[in-house]
């Protein structure tokens, strides 16, 4: 489980260099994409970690919302709140990228690293 655990991380790092990539470029359409993917795989390690199995979905909020139960934090659900609007655009970039034409502005990429960083910090800085 650990490897896998490991895998699913270093996959989220990769997604998160190709985020910055993509901001580089202006290109901030795939920079959501990559954020929210580096986002769920964060989320999903966690619970692997926690429980050895995560719910095969990709709503972000939907995912937290389980982890939440798992923990009975109430950190993750003041996190979810805090961050509705980003983690609500996270999950729309998620669609968007492959069926409808949407785009996203800069700063709404630069908050949804920031939600990265810190639902990381969270999750994994302990």
């Amino acid at each position: 489980m650990k490897r896998e655990i490991e895998i699913l991380l270093k996959r989220a790092e990769g997604f998160v260099k190709d985020a910055l990539e993509d901001l580089k470029r202006d290109d901030y359409d795939l920079a959501m994409f990559h954020v929210e993917q580096a986002c769920q795989l964060i989320v999903k390690a966690k619970l692997l970690d926690l429980t050895g199995y995560f719910e095969k979905t990709h709503s972000l909020r939907k995912l937290l919302g389980d982890l939440s139960s798992v923990l009975k934090k109430e950190e993750i659900e003041k996190f979810v709140n805090e961050n509705w609007n980003t983690l609500r655009n996270l999950e729309f970039a998620y669609i968007t990228s492959r069926y409808l034409p949407e785009e996203f502005k800069r700063d709404e990429v630069e908050e949804a690293l920031r939600v990265y960083k810190k639902l990381w910090e969270m999750l994994w800085s302990s």
